[in-house]
């Protein structure tokens, strides 16, 4: 019998400068994308959009693209690309300070040589992943 996998939605958020917002979480202390589950009666968007709002304090997001699926491990991730608002701050809100442990701006070129942990297997696929839409972000960069 096949079972289906959780259900995550997340996003790639551009600030200032072409900026992306990435997290550190304390389970994997490596840096990622924020994302989380999709809760019941949550489309993929509205998830990716609360666990950015709650992993990074980022809130009113505008809406770019939708970068697609991947799977890592018994997890389907839905991914959205978003522009935050000018200046925005990141800060970790109180009610995620159990499970992030940094948020921070990240250069984007910087970005795929910070993403995962290189010799950790899982994270391998949230690299190759990134490969294959870096040009889609890269021009959503450039534009901003």
């Amino acid at each position: 019998m096949h079972e289906e996998k959780a259900k995550t939605a997340g996003g790639i958020v551009i600030g200032d400068g072409g900026t992306i917002a990435m997290v550190r979480s304390k389970n994997s202390d490596s840096w990622l994308f924020p994302k989380g589950h999709v809760d019941e009666g949550e489309t993929d968007e509205q998830a990716a959009q609360r666990e950015i709002a709650e992993e990074c304090g980022l809130e009113e997001l505008e809406y770019i693209d939708d970068l697609g699926l991947f799977e890592r491990g018994e997890k389907s991730i839905h991914m959205f690309l978003y522009l935050a608002q000018p200046h925005a701050a990141l800060f970790i809100p109180s009610n995620a300070a159990e499970e992030i442990l940094e948020v921070k701006w990240v250069p984007f070129r910087e970005v795929a040589a910070v993403l995962g942990t290189p010799h950790v297997e899982w994270f391998l696929k949230d690299r190759a992943w990134f490969a294959t839409v870096f040009d889609r972000v890269r021009e959503a960069v450039q534009r901003d």
